[in-house]
C-alpha cells in the first residue's frame, strides 16, 4: 500500500492492456508507473490522430524489455525506454519494438523555454516573453545545471561497476553555493558521497580512483546540450525549480507538480525523431 492505494502488481501491469483493446489503436508501454501521465500528455500532442486512452507502465526497464520481446512482430505495441546511461556505457539492447529516448529520461525533454515561461506566467499571467527575458536569463539558469555533471559521471561509474550505491539525493540549497561562477559545492554532503563511492570502487580494485574513472566520461558532458541530455532529468528539474523559486519567479510547488505542469506546456518538437520512428513502425 502507498498513499492508501493498493499497490499494482507486475502481473497486473503486464496484462492491463487487455481491458483497453476497444479504446486503443496503438498501445504505448513505458517503464515507470510514476511517468504514465507525463507520457500521456506528451504522446497525445505528438500523435493527435492516433486513438489511445491510456499509457501502460511496466514497472522497470527490464520488465519493459521482457514484455517487448514477447510481442515482437506486433506493430500495435510500442515500447518507449529511457536512455539512462546505456548509450554512454554502450549497453543499449536493440529490440525492434523498443524505442529509446534520445536523452536520459522523459524529464530531460521537459526543460525548454516554452514550458518554463508558461509556469512563470502562472504566477503573473500578464507577463510577455520580453518581460520574462528582462527578469532572468534562461541560459544562465541552464548553464548552472552543468554543475551536476561531476555527480552524473559518478552515477555512471556506480552503474558501470555495479556498486549498488543509490544516486545522490540532491538538495540545491544545502549542496551548492550559487554566489560563485560556476556554482561550487557547499557543505560536505556531495564530497562525502564521492568518498563513499571511491571506497566501493577500491573494494573491487585498490588501484581504482573515482577521479580516473569519471574522467573517462567527461566528453559526454562537454557542452550545455550534452549536460541537458545526459544529466538525470529529475536532478535537472530539482535544480531548475529551486533556482526559479529562489528568484520568486514561480510559486512554490512540489517537484511532481512542477514536472507535470511542464509536461502539459513544453514544446514537443524535440520528440520529432522519436515520433517519426514510431509512425514508421505502426504504419
Amino acid at each position: 500500500m502507498e498513499f492508501g492505494f493498493p499497490e499494482l502488481t507486475e502481473s497486473f501491469l503486464s496484462g492491463q492492456d487487455v481491458f483497453y483493446v476497444q479504446f486503443n489503436d496503438v498501445f504505448f508501454y513505458v517503464e515507470d508507473t510514476d511517468q504514465e501521465h507525463l507520457y500521456y500528455n506528451i504522446l497525445k500532442r505528438l500523435f493527435p490522430d492516433v486513438k489511445f486512452d491510456k499509457i501502460f507502465p511496466l514497472n522497470g526497464k527490464q520488465n519493459l524489455k521482457n514484455h517487448a520481446k514477447l510481442n515482437v512482430g506486433d506493430n500495435k505495441k510500442v515500447y518507449i525506454a529511457d536512455l539512462d546511461f546505456e548509450d554512454i556505457l554502450e549497453t543499449k539492447e536493440n529490440i525492434d519494438n523498443v524505442f529509446y529516448l534520445k536523452k536520459y529520461s522523459i524529464e530531460n525533454y521537459l526543460i525548454d523555454k516554452q514550458g518554463i515561461y508558461e509556469i512563470i506566467r502562472e504566477k503573473n499571467p500578464k507577463l510577455k516573453n520580453a518581460n520574462i527575458n528582462a527578469l532572468f536569463s534562461l541560459l544562465t539558469t541552464l548553464n548552472r545545471c552543468k554543475s551536476l555533471s561531476e555527480l552524473s559521471r559518478t552515477f555512471i561509474v556506480i552503474q558501470k561497476f555495479s556498486l549498488g550505491k543509490e544516486y545522490f539525493g540532491l538538495n540545491p540549497a544545502r549542496d551548492f553555493d550559487f554566489a560563485t561562477i560556476p556554482p561550487s559545492y557547499k557543505n560536505s554532503f556531495i564530497t562525502n558521497y564521492f568518498d563513499e563511492v571511491e571506497i566501493l570502487l577500491k573494494s573491487i580494485d585498490a588501484r581504482f580512483t573515482l577521479n580516473s574513472k569519471t574522467k573517462i566520461y567527461k566528453s559526454s558532458f562537454k557542452s550545455l546540450d550534452d549536460c541537458l541530455s545526459n544529466i538525470p532529468g529529475k536532478h535537472l528539474l530539482v535544480l531548475i525549480k529551486f533556482l526559479l523559486e529562489k528568484e520568486q519567479l514561480i510559486n512554490q510547488v512540489s517537484l511532481e507538480t512542477f514536472t507535470y505542469k511542464l509536461s502539459k506546456d513544453c514544446s514537443v518538437d524535440s520528440f520529432n525523431d522519436l515520433k517519426d520512428e514510431i509512425l514508421e513502425f505502426v504504419a
